[in-house]
């Protein structure tokens, strides 16, 4: 089984018992790494984030034992990828020795971690507690406030959450009209996800390969995922109405038996575009010509 395949079927088992695992309550904040303190990314925050532990820290089995704690017997470690990338002499190499040209710049390689539910002996760092998010829509509306060049957004009673590209304009219902503030801010974050694909930001539409229908499933599960993650960051729920789950949970499934590497594919545009909106890209670098 390849790294793609581990990583769908893990996804895949969770659909299969009624879970989603992007659309979940991230109140202790996006996975990290203990060693490193650094914030786990893409796909990685979507299979650390669905494991069922009350903590959001994560080391290997090694730094467990160099930290003076102990992985508890029994315990099944979890699969996270990490990119190694080879430098202009390993691909030189590797074009002589295998005849082919236009290698990949970088190859993945599988680490395996456990959550700090699974070990003895490690004291937790303080901001790993359950999040109340009382400063949670404050921190949503900053965030929205620091995207570079975004777009119009218009509301309207009748309007369906919606991006339109011709008009880069998101329409949205009044903050009213939604059942609560964190549920405004879920759909907000879907539709400027995909805002990001626009030629003057990120410029994704235009690399998107496929179909019709291969595009939009493929530019959907990047606004599913960039908004998981922009709701994990500022720690509010995303969630889905039972009316929406079976057909919801059957669509994904399908998509995820035809193509087993759509799920990494997706998770790194979804990072790309979240970064973007929390302006951690550098606008110049990111915008097409127009």
């Amino acid at each position: 089984m390849t790294i793609y395949e581990n990583i769908t079927d893990r996804i895949l088992k969770q659909l299969e018992v009624g879970q989603i695992p992007w659309r979940k309550t991230w109140c202790n904040g996006l996975p990290k790494s203990l060693t490193t303190g650094r914030e786990y990314r893409g796909i990685n925050i979507l299979v650390l984030g669905a494991a069922a532990f009350s903590s959001r820290y994560w080391v290997t089995y090694r730094e467990a034992q160099r930290l003076g704690g102990q992985v508890r017997k029994g315990e099944k470690a979890t699969p996270v990828i990490y990119w190694k990338w080879r430098t202009a002499d390993e691909l030189k190499k590797l074009a002589k020795k295998t005849g082919k040209d236009n290698l990949a710049p970088c190859v993945p390689f599988v680490s395996f971690v456990f959550n700090l539910d699974q070990v003895d002996a490690i004291s937790r760092p303080d901001d790993d507690i359950q999040n109340e998010c009382r400063n949670c829509l404050e921190i949503a509306d900053q965030m929205f406030s620091v995207m570079p060049n975004k777009p119009e957004i218009v509301h309207a009673a009748f309007a369906h959450p919606a991006y339109n590209l011709s008009h880069d304009c998101v329409t949205l219902p009044h903050l009213s009209q939604f059942k609560s503030a964190e549920d405004y801010y879920a759909i907000l974050f879907h539709e400027l996800v995909h805002a990001t694909g626009h030629s003057k930001r990120l410029n994704r539409f235009t690399e998107i390969q496929g179909d019709r229908l291969e595009k939009y499933s493929f530019e959907e599960l990047v606004a599913e995922f960039g908004a998981a993650f922009l709701c994990g960051f500022v720690g509010i729920q995303n969630t889905v109405t039972e009316a929406q789950q079976a057909s919801y949970i059957e669509s994904w499934a399908r998509i995820f038996h035809h193509d087993s590497r759509i799920l990494v594919r997706a998770a790194s545009s979804a990072q790309r575009a979240a970064d973007y909106i929390r302006g951690k890209v550098i606008v110049e670098e990111s915008t097409a010509a127009a």
